[in-house]
């Protein structure tokens, strides 16, 4: 795992920014700040162009909810914590990978815990395998990955992974034995860890597995049929990439 866990503070309010910021700082030396924010514009660029592990976020942010501002993000990649004086937004929160809901004045037992259980979590996640060297980074035959949900971790031989599929922030995989595994990360997240598996994006809901296409439909906006017989639709934002992918001149 890496050093230290990025981190975006967002809070309209500055002296609670700057509080947090403090606290951080003081009791949290694995945890690097990347920035802060107050407004919505400037919440969704850093979300996406910053990629933090981690956001604090308050629930309010002048006119307009987290998760109003959070609807606009096509894609949570990070984990959440909201922050709020309040609690009748957190049962809420949790449907947003909110990893916890912390209360203000922020304690900072609470605040220390958290972090601790975030950590642990990309951890978790970086069981991930990657492959071990060029020469079998194409060679899924070779290859298991381990995947974490919440009853235990499933090591996984990758040429038995047809497709992934997105639920929102989580990732659906369906097996070639049937069998479905849900995730708790979005498709974001798999698809930089599986490209090198021989692994394609075809739309913004499905990552598939090369070796398992046994059809590629042109006709009304094209679509490519899996050994299973699935049908997934191809975006035509995906559609030059999978043509090059599979060598299709």
């Amino acid at each position: 795992m890496k050093d230290k866990l990025s981190c975006i503070i967002i809070d309209d309010e500055k002296k609670d920014r700057e509080n947090l910021t403090l606290l951080i700082n003081m009791y949290c030396p694995q945890v690097q700040i990347l920035g802060e924010a107050s407004d919505k514009n400037t919440i969704v660029r850093m979300l996406t162009s910053l990629q933090p592990d981690l956001v604090f976020m308050d629930i309010q942010i002048g006119e307009f909810t987290a998760f109003e501002i959070l609807s606009e993000i096509e894609e949570l990649s990070f984990n959440i914590v909201f922050v709020s004086a309040y609690d009748q937004y957190a049962i809420r929160g949790y449907k947003y990978n909110a990893i916890d809901y912390i209360l203000k004045p922020i304690d900072i037992h609470k605040l220390t815990e958290v972090i601790q259980r975030i950590s642990d979590k990309i951890q978790q996640n970086n069981l991930f395998l990657p492959p071990t060297n060029a020469a079998t980074a194409f060679n899924p035959m070779s290859k298991k990955i381990s995947v974490t949900d919440a009853k235990g971790i499933h090591v996984l031989e990758v040429h038995n992974i047809l497709y992934c599929l997105s639920n929102g922030n989580y990732t659906t995989f369906i097996l070639s034995d049937k069998k479905e595994i849900i995730i708790s990360k979005n498709l974001k997240y798999f698809e930089t860890k599986l490209i090198n598996y021989g692994f394609t994006r075809v739309h913004k809901s499905y990552l598939v597995n090369l070796e398992h296409i046994n059809y590629l439909i042109k006709e009304d906006g094209g679509a490519i049929i899996m050994q299973n017989k699935d049908a997934l639709p191809i975006s035509k934002n995906f559609k030059k990439e999978l043509y090059k992918r599979m060598n299709i001149l």
